[in-house]
């Protein structure tokens, strides 16, 4: 109870922060990686596919930030822009579902898996490509700790840790190849890095796509609970069309 109510007061206290965490992330403790101009924000390409702006009613520079880095598309979570400049358009539009653990804290899993490093990058995006093409990214694991599980020289399962908030570190990049599926690889390794986090004072959390309703049954099992559903939008610079007659 006493948990439980500790993760309700901080949920509380940060809800705005909770509610555009792309921005929180990039404004808090990655803000020393954080690409920006004016006030949009965004990760390098290379690292993420995200960037934030503060309200839906801001209309973001994508084509100066394109100039400065950011990559053709891009992704917006919990705040989407209401409009966007004339050579930008929405792709598509979704929900994901933020959720944090109320459950017991792991005790003795911070064996699962083992760390990975440079020399397995390779293999974390070939696993990776399979799950999620559009989110892990070269250098997405140099965001936190990523263990794996290997089967031979094969990588066959993974998570990891991506955006960070203060006091709260994301778990992300939880992946296992389907022919390894159903051997609680997955839970293993999110219960491990659960485990981490709390030994490091910081607590966890997660998103899911609404629509993936497998990984939401295995976070549910485990005691994880949806504090919110989040808008996400993935934006695209479109080719110049023809000049307007006169």
């Amino acid at each position: 109870t006493t948990r439980g109510s500790a993760i309700d007061q901080y949920l509380q206290m940060h809800t705005a922060a909770l509610d555009n965490p792309v921005r929180s992330a990039l404004s808090g403790p990655h803000r020393s990686i954080a690409c920006r101009l004016h006030v949009l924000k965004w990760y390098a390409p290379s690292i993420a596919p995200f960037v934030a702006v503060p309200a839906v009613d801001v209309q973001p520079d994508l084509e100066a930030a394109f100039r400065s880095g950011l990559g053709r598309q891009a992704y917006f979570v919990g705040q989407c822009p209401a409009s966007l400049p004339e050579s930008w358009r929405v792709a598509s539009r979704s929900n994901i579902l933020q959720l944090f653990p109320t459950g017991e804290i792991p005790e003795g899993s911070e064996d699962a898996g083992t760390v990975l490093g440079e020399i397995d990058r390779r293999a974390m995006r070939e696993l990776t490509q399979i799950a999620f093409p559009d989110f892990f990214r070269e250098r997405t694991a140099e965001l936190g700790v990523y263990l794996g599980v290997y089967a031979d020289d094969r990588l066959i399962a993974m998570a990891g840790e991506r955006m960070a908030l203060p006091g709260l570190q994301e778990i992300s990049g939880v992946c296992t190849h389907p022919d390894f599926a159903g051997r609680g690889l997955a839970r293993r390794l999110t219960r491990a890095l659960w485990g981490r986090q709390h030994r490091r004072g910081v607590g966890s959390f997660l998103h899911v796509s609404e629509g993936n309703t497998v990984a939401r049954k295995l976070y549910a099992s485990m005691g994880f609970v949806v504090r919110a559903s989040l808008p996400m939008c993935k934006v695209e610079r479109v080719a110049a069309g023809p000049a307007a007659p006169p």
